[in-house]
């Protein structure tokens, strides 16, 4: 099955305190491996994927904070 490649993908922090630092190493590592809800990386969990599901991140992905 292939993966379809993300447009957006939105976490949030799991923790209260998530230092903005955290963002430029997640988004460093995020590209090119596949995500899906509810999935934890660092600090922030995947909340939602456009398309829904499983994705794969690729650098034109539009990585949202909440």
């Amino acid at each position: 099955m292939q993966v379809p490649d993300a447009r957006v993908v939105v976490f949030t922090p799991t923790k209260r305190f998530a230092p903005d630092f955290h963002r430029h190493i997640l988004q460093g590592r995020i590209v090119g491996q596949t995500v899906r809800p509810g999935d934890r990386i660092l600090v922030y969990e995947v909340a939602e994927t456009v398309p829904d599901g499983a994705v794969r991140v690729t650098r034109s992905t539009h990585l949202e904070f909440r």
